[in-house]
């Protein structure tokens, strides 16, 4: 039986050499589009699991410097809203540690950078970027220093005198080798792990869609195998062959495809993040499961198509109507739904949504379960409303088989279900910190700097002196009398590495997201900020003074804060109390500079690199927030969503694909089992429009109720997120123009799919082929 049926899938005829290649195919496109998801996936675990050398948590320095270790001053700055990572450091003695990346440490006047940074230097004017980096570069940072290829980093050389001088600097004896911990890691691999499934369960759909290819077809021949003496295990062995052969070459072809895309996939950031080349690949195992699984799963597919003709010879010719979906279909839909309520209700900020995520993924198990019942009784309403020959047709065979009806578009609701949730609440949350105040500030940039004196004088003047920069002071004065107005505290020294500013928010409001709170007229440590009311008129966005006073002194430590829900509120009002001093001999606390381009933002920030170093105070132990525009610290806080965003579009996308195939082969294989019926029903006289029409409604039917299925549970449930989540009063999530540019492409593939099938219907109903073998 083994030869035969090798014999009979191999050689037995164009039909079956046309459905052996649909069949390899449709398996290989499913199988690369997953081994491409499995190697992002691979390749984003690599990053996080990547040992954090810039995690090392060092000692404060003693007061005579060891012989051993060495000196950091660890610091991040920015380059055209990329983040750029500093490490200033001095060797104590021979044992000092090796970074990573690098085989020896960098002398004084020495560095290494990465290889995009080094990238830069080579062609970006050196007062935009190189002129921040001391002495010569001489060499570049490897893989093992680095989180991926495109990101800018430097390792400076210096003395120990000399780094031991700036505030900030550490003892280092060991680097540190665990991950960074970031809590946004586990978010991103849940919303990996839908991704997979949102490609998993239509690639599944695909191979079971595919071996089953003209199953009506297949099932005469086993039956008529049957009738000349073949046993029911002859038949299953015939039929295993078949389907395993065709699974295994289109696994085979599959991984072939992979790999010849996968340079260019590792090449570039699907998802708006690259990744090292050698890391974007599966494992060797998940390789091996996918040679072995698809065969398999095609294997069972087959054997369950072919229950019905096991029961005697003639089961093909008395083939019974299956029964018909049940409303308990639904209980795993609404199970699903009361697990997300339940998870949402309990979720925070904190959590970042992790407790929905058992609820989305029990709701898209229950969507596609659902899904036949949802398809029969639209083809039932279908029918009763609907008049005419194509559509009772259509209705009828619906209501028969919704199962087989709605197999083809699953990958379809999986996608629309999950392009409908991101669409609906990421611009929603983006939109949240996004406002007018941030549009107008986009292009000022904000340094803490803590200079006095003549140091201070000539820092403004070599800011004023960069064409196209307008400089705006802000200065500190002492202790504010009891009374005063204006809020709490500002800030008093730069914040911390990724921190929320420092600055301490008055009236019983800490805007600023890391201070204590005061209340109005409480003194604190660190003075208040001062600035001129000619400044802030040309900052009329962060407040307006009284009329008629020249400065005013302020607490209000927003500005200085990393969120833009609060930092760009004004903080300046009639309230505040003049101030009536000379500001000129005040400290300077720190500056806001307007830059009219690109390049004279690098200009000003390569200025404040050399000549205003970010300072930590001593013993702080982090790294001072590194001068950047409002607009950065916007870009900051949305590109978790937006790389959130990317990643379910990519999977979005790839699934439409996959759908899109799975829907070819669904249709031409039910054109192929129906060959006999529709050419009769052509030669008794009915149109070869009225059976494209048929055609279409039996696609189009099940796909319209599946897709308003999705999308309103989908955007159901993101408005419940997002009333639980968002500030009071905040507008409703509207659905953006990628949505819909998505959703629009995916269904433009699934009619557009069904339109190519169509002339194969006209040519294969010709009344010539009215005589069946």
């Amino acid at each position: 039986m083994l030869r035969l049926g090798l014999r009979l899938t191999l050689r037995s005829g164009r039909e079956a050499f046309v459905r052996l290649a649909v069949t390899t195919a449709a398996v290989a496109v499913g199988v690369a589009l997953l081994l491409g998801v499995l190697a992002e996936f691979h390749a984003f675990q690599a990053q996080s699991n990547q040992p954090c050398w810039a995690c090392t948590s060092g000692d404060p320095v003693p007061a005579t410097l060891p012989a051993s270790g060495e000196l950091w001053n660890n610091s991040v700055d920015f380059y055209q809203g990329q983040t750029l990572t500093r490490l200033d450091v001095a060797a104590l003695g021979a044992d000092a540690p090796v970074l990573p990346g690098i085989s020896k440490l960098p002398a004084a006047g020495q560095f290494y950078a990465s290889p995009a940074l080094a990238a830069l230097l080579r062609t970006v004017p050196a007062d935009e970027l190189g002129d921040r980096f001391p002495g010569t570069m001489i060499g570049t940072i490897g893989q093992a220093g680095l989180t991926g290829p495109g990101q800018l980093a430097v390792y400076i050389g210096s003395t120990p005198t000399a780094l031991n001088a700036i505030d900030g600097t550490t003892w280092v004896t060991s680097i540190g080798t665990a991950p960074a911990s970031e809590v946004f890691t586990p978010f991103f691999r849940y919303a990996f792990g839908i991704g997979v499934l949102a490609v998993l369960f239509p690639m599944l759909v695909l191979i079971s869609t595919a071996t089953r290819l003209a199953a009506s077809r297949r099932e005469e021949r086993f039956a008529a195998l049957r009738l000349v003496g073949g046993t029911p295990a002859d038949i299953r062995m015939i039929a295993a062959v078949e389907s395993v052969v065709s699974a295994f070459f289109g696994a085979v072809v599959g991984v072939v495809i992979w790999l010849l895309v996968q340079p260019l996939v590792a090449g570039g950031a699907l998802i708006g993040t690259q990744y090292f080349s050698s890391t974007v690949t599966p494992a060797a195992w998940e390789y091996a499961a996918i040679v072995i699984g698809v065969p398999v799963i095609a294997l069972i597919a087959a054997l369950v198509s072919l229950r019905r003709v096991q029961i005697s010879p003639l089961g093909v010719s008395r083939r019974t109507t299956p029964k018909r979906p049940t409303f308990w279909r639904l209980i795993v839909l609404a199970l699903g739904v009361a697990v997300y309520l339940y998870g949402l209700s309990v979720t925070s900020h904190q959590s970042i949504g992790a407790a929905t995520y058992p609820g989305l993924l029990l709701t898209m198990v229950g969507l596609v379960v659902a899904g036949p019942w949802f398809t029969w009784a639209t083809a039932r309403l279908f029918g009763s409303v609907s008049r005419g020959a194509a559509p009772l047709l259509a209705s009828r065979r619906l209501a028969d088989n919704p199962k087989a009806a709605f197999r083809s578009v699953t990958g379809l609701v999986l996608a629309v279900f999950l392009g409908t949730m991101v669409g609906a609440l990421v611009p929603a949350v983006n939109s949240t910190e996004a406002s007018p105040t941030n549009g107008a500030l986009s292009n000022v940039l904000l340094d803490q700097v803590g200079m006095s004196g003549p140091a201070a004088t000539r820092l403004l003047g070599g800011l004023s002196a960069i064409g196209g920069a307008s400089v705006y002071p802000f200065y500190t004065a002492g202790l504010p009398a009891a009374g005063t107005g204006g809020g709490g505290s500002g800030p008093g020294r730069p914040a911390g590495k990724g921190g929320s500013g420092g600055g301490v928010a008055g009236n019983g409001s800490n805007r600023s997201g890391g201070g204590v709170q005061i209340g109005p007229g409480k003194a604190l440590a660190g003075g208040v900020t001062v600035v001129s009311c000619a400044v802030m008129r040309e900052l009329a966005v962060l407040g307006q003074c009284a009329p008629g006073v020249a400065a005013v002194q302020t607490q209000d430590g927003s500005m200085f804060g990393d969120n833009p829900l609060y930092n760009t509120q004004p903080f300046v009002g009639a309230s505040n109390d003049p101030y009536h001093g000379s500001l000129a001999g005040l400290p300077l606390q720190a500056v806001l500079v307007r830059v009219n381009s690109p390049a004279t933002l690098e200009r000003v920030r390569t200025y404040l690199a050399v000549n205003a170093p970010p300072q930590v105070a001593a013993g702080q132990g982090q790294s001072p927030t590194p001068p950047r525009t409002f607009g950065e610290t916007l870009q900051i806080r949305t590109q978790r969503a937006d790389t959130l965003e990317n990643l379910v579009y990519a999977a979005v996308a790839l699934t439409l694909i996959v759908a899109g195939c799975s829907l070819a082969v669904a249709v031409g294989g039910g054109l192929v089992d129906r060959k006999r019926p529709f050419t009769l029903l052509r030669v008794s006289g009915t149109g070869v429009g009225v059976l494209s029409a048929v055609v279409l409604l039996e696609a189009a039917v099940p796909l319209a109720a599946a897709t308003v299925l999705a999308a309103g549970i989908a955007y159901g449930t993101s408005v419940l997120a997002f009333v639980r989540l968002a500030p009071a009063g905040t507008a409703i999530p509207q659905l953006g123009h990628d949505y819909y540019a998505l959703m629009g492409a995916g269904l433009v593939i699934a009619f557009g799919v069904i339109a190519v099938t169509l002339p194969l219907l006209r040519r294969m109903t010709l009344p010539g082929n009215v005589r069946f073998e």
